[in-house]
């Protein structure tokens, strides 16, 4: 593996990092890391920060997970730049699988591992059959299921390593919580217009890059774990990713019509469930 400098960039709040940073400094890493974690203001810490000689802490003055990033991303000196949440934890050999495989693919591309659960399964479930391939059909025509591709109705499919051969696999989206760029392919303008959570970024983050010309790909043998929970609250939430996600099929003009029949679908499902 050839020299070169590593960022990883962290938009966070502060607080306790040490798990996501442990997982970070016992990978197999290069000498030349630096780790950059970006918090809205001074009036926010991250505890034990001083043991953690090769992280520094900036500040982008205003809040919004996409906004620190892309401070972060402007901050950074590294050949590769990983963009991480500060709940990710990455696997022992996640860095190093990343860079071998990125170095191996053209400049303009980017890629992520696959995400599991803190319970060690696949974050993405995989492909079911019956109803569900009913509704597949329903939001995304003809094609229906496809792992890694975005939805006529701007929903998306994970990754589900174990369904997959190839240990590298051409993706429509990828999860913003890990991704390893090069530096001359990030994108430094906010593009994120709704305030508070980011419902969707990772969505709109993946559709620009490919708009640029960045091809996004997934390790199937790199591996990150995150307590993500895919089920949204209906009350707290839903009307969020709701307002974001029309954003987004809007800007990549796919079918509002589809968009709302998932929500009638996952509306309908979780009230049932309940």
């Amino acid at each position: 593996m050839k020299d070169f400098l590593l960022s990883v960039v962290i938009p966070s709040l502060g607080g306790d990092l040490t798990k996501t940073l442990d997982s970070i400094f016992s990978s197999r890493i290069p000498q030349n890391i630096e780790v950059i974690i970006c918090l809205p203001n001074i009036s926010h810490t991250v505890n034990n920060i001083s043991n953690y000689h090769l992280a520094r802490i900036i500040y982008s003055e205003q809040y919004g997970q996409v906004y620190q990033r892309i401070v972060g991303f402007k901050e950074s000196k590294g050949d590769y730049v990983l963009q991480l949440d500060d709940d990710i934890l990455l696997g022992k050999n996640c860095l190093s699988k990343l860079v071998s495989k990125l170095e191996k693919l053209p400049e303009n591309s980017c890629i992520s591992p696959c995400l599991y659960n803190v319970d060690g399964s696949p974050m993405f479930v995989k492909k079911k059959t019956g109803i569900l391939s009913f509704y597949y059909r329903l939001i995304n025509g003809k094609q229906g299921y496809k792992p890694g591709a975005i939805t006529l109705a701007g929903t998306n499919f994970g990754v589900n390593p174990t369904e997959i051969s190839e240990s590298i696999i051409q993706v429509d989206w990828q999860p913003g919580g890990c991704v390893l760029h090069h530096k001359e392919n990030l994108i430094l303008v906010d593009y994120y217009p709704i305030k508070g959570k980011a419902y969707c970024e990772d969505l709109i983050h993946s559709f620009l890059l490919r708009k640029s010309g960045v091809a996004l790909y997934v390790d199937t043998d790199a591996k990150c774990t995150t307590p993500l929970n895919l089920r949204l609250s209906l009350i707290r939430e839903l009307a969020n990713d709701f307002k974001a996600r029309l954003y987004f099929v809007k800007m990549a003009n796919l079918s509002i019509s589809r968009m709302l029949l998932h929500y009638i679908v996952y509306i309908i499902r979780t009230i049932f469930i309940k």
